[in-house]
């Protein structure tokens, strides 16, 4: 369904009448005819669509003033109530404020239209907007040495403010005095490309922001059930521009928090690392302290168990362990031929190995240096 353009009508002909300057009364009293058919179509209209069960939209009759169409005031301050009649005036004020009611009425209708609906609506939206392209924020990206926390940080306030800039929040209410006071302005200007000067009326759009946000760790979140609110209430109002902004800024926001997400995990991955290091290191100097590491192709039964058991670091060959024993800093290190010698002399699954090289004894010790280095490594 179309919005209601006789509301945009009526109010260019009250508009056009306050211009004029007409003392003609048979033209005024036509004036005010007109006015008043045009007033109980809209009436008729909206009384239809305020009855019908068919769902609405922020399409349906939100136009872009619709803040003062549905307020008495906007309607009757017309020079036109003053100069008809006292009778025929009153009959006209009475269908305008008739009219006004039913505008609110339907206006409540559509904005409490269900949140599943409200949801479809905007994907759908959304959709039609998300051409496949390259989004500024990829692009930024693609040209950066190395993506850090900080620099994410930085730019989702960037593009944060950038959208704000937009002025899609304009329409929404006007900020208190102590909603402005949360606003930590300074903390968005330090996050800002160098030079970057924001308007005194910056705050205010933060301020209204903060009503449909909050933070998860570092990542700023947008409560899209609250903003689908206002958006249905302003849809109208709102630009092209301002619309595929709101919408840009939406797919741009959720590849920030993946990143977040991914870097964080990459770090936790280095502390985990650093920390099985660590373990890894005191281990095999606890061994070596007390003699358990008895010959170096020992270190052979230590690869066997680190790669057959879950959660340690595993190794292909002699040489990648070798590599990893000098990065611990180990002092005494195996030569890559002792343990080559050492790998074709024993089958199975730790601890169940079956030596084909010596007796009884030996094997018992080898597969003890492989328990007590996970014993160590364990507690450790």
């Amino acid at each position: 369904m179309a919005k209601l353009n006789q509301l945009i009508l009526l109010e260019k002909m009250m508009g056009t009448y306050d211009e004029m300057n007409i003392k003609d009364a048979n033209l005024t009293k036509f004036q005010g005819a007109c006015t008043e058919k045009l007033v109980d179509e809209i009436i008729g209209r909206l009384e239809k669509m305020v009855v019908s069960k068919t769902r609405l939209s922020c399409r349906n009759v939100l136009v872009t003033n619709f803040e003062t169409m549905t307020k008495e005031t906007s309607w009757l301050k017309c020079k036109l109530f003053n100069d008809l009649p006292r009778a025929v005036s009153k009959v006209l004020q009475e269908k305008v404020k008739k009219m006004v009611e039913l505008l609110n009425m339907l206006m409540l209708k559509i904005l409490n239209v269900d949140e599943q609906y409200a949801a479809t609506f905007f994907r759908k939206l959304k959709e039609g907007y998300g051409k496949k392209r390259i989004t500024e924020y990829e692009l930024w990206k693609a040209r950066l040495p190395e993506l850090t926390m900080d620099l994410l940080e930085a730019y989702q306030v960037q593009l944060t403010a950038n959208m704000l800039m937009m002025g899609v929040l304009m329409y929404d209410i006007a900020p208190t005095d102590e909603e402005l006071e949360r606003v930590q302005l300074e903390k968005v200007q330090q996050k800002l490309r160098h030079g970057k000067v924001l308007p005194e009326w910056f705050r205010a759009e933060c301020a209204k922001l903060r009503r449909y946000s909050h933070w998860e760790g570092e990542c700023f979140v947008i409560d899209y059930k609250k903003l689908r609110r206002y958006m249905f209430q302003h849809f109208g109002a709102l630009t092209q521009e301002q619309r595929i902004a709101l919408f840009e800024y939406d797919v741009q926001l959720n590849m920030i928090h993946g990143d977040f997400e991914r870097l964080k995990g990459e770090e936790e991955e280095e502390v985990m690392e650093c920390a099985t290091d660590l373990q890894m290191k005191k281990t095999i100097e606890q061994l070596e302290e007390e003699g358990t590491l008895k010959n170096l192709y020992d270190y052979t039964w230590i690869m066997s168990v680190m790669n057959q058991t879950q959660g340690l670091p595993d190794f292909n060959t002699p040489s990648s362990l070798i590599t990893y024993l000098k990065d611990l800093h180990i002092e005494r290190l195996p030569s890559e031929d002792s343990i080559n010698r050492k790998q074709n002399t024993f089958t199975g699954t730790f601890p169940d190995w079956i030596f084909i090289d010596c007796d009884t004894t030996e094997a018992k010790r080898r597969i003890n240096v492989g328990k007590r280095f996970l014993n160590i490594f364990r507690a450790a």
